[in-house]
């Protein structure tokens, strides 16, 4: 997802924001409410079994207000499309094998058996004719 880098100030519009560590979510809300209605949270979730803790926010920034954002402290909040409604909507996950990888995976190993196999007939073949 596409990052929001113009953050002074951010321009209206829906955005998500992975907040780390407990001193940066305490900021982050301080500044919330310091914001006075230029943000708008629509939803949050806290994840403090992370290592650091981990806050996901969605919120929305009305037209008409300007708020600023210190992106070396927090870093940049995204766009966020109207499905996105939760971390797990942005959190990436490793590409788990389906069935046709694996068939392609054993196809691969086969062929380089059956060209082993090729060889060592050679082999015999060769040294048997000495």
């Amino acid at each position: 997802m596409a990052e929001q880098r113009e953050v002074s100030p951010i321009p209206p519009g829906r955005y998500w924001i992975t907040v780390l560590g407990r001193d940066n979510m305490a900021d982050f809300d301080a500044w919330i409410r310091d914001m006075h209605g230029a943000v708008r949270i629509e939803a949050s979730s806290l994840d403090q079994e992370a290592n650091p803790p981990v806050q996901f926010v969605i919120f929305n920034v009305p037209a008409g207000r300007m708020p600023f954002l210190n992106p070396h402290q927090f870093g940049f909040p995204s766009f966020a499309p109207p499905n996105v409604t939760s971390i797990q909507d942005v959190e990436q996950s490793p590409v788990v094998p389906g069935a046709l990888d694996r068939l392609e995976q054993a196809a691969g190993k086969a062929g380089e058996l059956a060209s082993e196999a090729v060889l060592l007939v050679l082999a015999v073949l060769l040294l048997s004719n000495r």
